[in-house]
């Protein structure tokens, strides 16, 4: 029986990991405060108590626009806490697994990025997630690390994904606006952390693209989850949604427009496709209801 330890053990991802179905591992999950990645010393201890084989790091700063702002604490966050717990890992011959984002490519390219392709951060958010990635692969060629975009998944507490601002909107009257310009692919958490088990049952390591199977721009994302909504319940009628470009809501920070990732890496490994997201989301909605 292997131990895995588990970081941010109070969110999204965690949580679709401790609702996994069950392995012959010991799942072990601290939340940010237990495991605060801005403090090594306690990492270190949470480290030698559990002795795990395997860290699984779900934590991260991903306030997006707040990154320019609280810039030294998302770098700690993203970057440094990262590169830390990858170090003492190898150290340890403990294997690493690390999330990060699509938002590490620039949008330039307009096809699917594959691992193979240049990154070009835009923003705080984005350099500090990329400087935290390549450290964690720096650290061991044990490690791995998993790009991912747009997750969402039902929490029991937590309503802080896409879908829940959406359904909020809704509920509260206001109207909505969303981009056409920016596209990437929707990721279901519960799919995330099935790849994510699966990937440590094998073993792998390296870099991988992990996200479900088709782009959508927001707008078009937008859509689907009222069309979803009204199929399930939720709301009563699809309200109108005003398309608009990303330069229409004035934020002082650049966001790439374009951020597919190809999954063909991965799906190749597990030798299967990675599936429709759109079934996560009426998973998703029917537990919301």
């Amino acid at each position: 029986m292997r131990r895995i330890l588990i970081t941010g053990g109070d969110g999204l991802l965690a949580h679709a990991l401790r609702t996994a179905p069950p392995t012959d591992d010991e799942l072990f999950f601290l939340s940010r405060q237990d495991f605060d990645l801005t403090n090594p010393g306690q990492m270190q201890r949470h480290l030698d108590r559990v002795d795990p084989q395997i860290v699984i790091n779900t934590a991260a700063y991903n306030l997006v626009d707040r990154c320019e702002q609280e810039r030294e604490l998302s770098w700690a966050i993203n970057a440094t806490g990262p590169e830390f717990l990858a170090c003492r890992c190898a150290e340890n011959s403990r294997q690493l697994i690390h999330f990060s984002t699509d938002y590490v490519f620039d949008g330039a390219k307009k096809s699917p990025y594959r691992e193979t392709d240049p990154a070009h951060p835009l923003n705080r958010y984005a350099a500090g997630k990329y400087a935290g990635e390549q450290a964690v692969l720096r650290a061991s060629p044990q490690h791995l690390v998993l790009r991912t975009s747009w997750v969402f998944d039902w929490h029991p507490t937590q309503t802080k994904t896409f879908v829940h601002t959406v359904l909020r909107a809704v509920r509260e009257g206001r109207p909505l606006r969303s981009t056409t310009d920016q596209v990437s692919v929707p990721t279901f958490a519960t799919d995330l952390a099935r790849w994510t088990l699966e990937l440590i049952r094998r073993p792998a390591a390296g870099l991988f693209h992990a996200v479900n199977d088709e782009a959508v721009s927001r707008f078009e994302w937008t859509k689907i989850i009222l069309e979803e909504a009204v199929g399930a319940g939720l709301i009563p009628a699809a309200p109108p949604v005003e398309p608009v470009l990303g330069s229409f809501f004035n934020s002082a920070m650049r966001r790439p427009d374009y951020t597919v990732m190809s999954n063909e890496k991965l799906a190749r490994l597990l030798g299967c496709t990675l599936g429709s997201w759109r079934n996560g989301l009426r998973k998703m909605l029917a537990q919301m209801k």
